[in-house]
């Protein structure tokens, strides 16, 4: 069972920041099985960070860092 809190969204924002570095590297060198792998991981790093916002009535990073 995973269980985490508000306070650490800074680290699953870092965290989702470098898988996706991963997914665009492993489809530059045609890892298409790494970049998948990946892809799961980062839909469930979404639904964390979504999920801990709601909690704490934060907006999404990405809207937050367009104002």
């Amino acid at each position: 069972m995973f269980i985490t809190t508000p306070e650490f969204l800074p680290q699953h924002r870092e965290h989702r920041r470098q898988v996706m570095q991963i997914i665009t590297t492993a489809q530059a060198r045609g890892q298409d099985r790494l970049a998948e792998m990946n892809q799961q991981i980062a839909g469930n790093l979404g639904k964390i960070i979504t999920a801990l916002q709601e909690d704490t009535g934060q907006q999404p990073q990405e809207a937050a860092d367009a104002s």
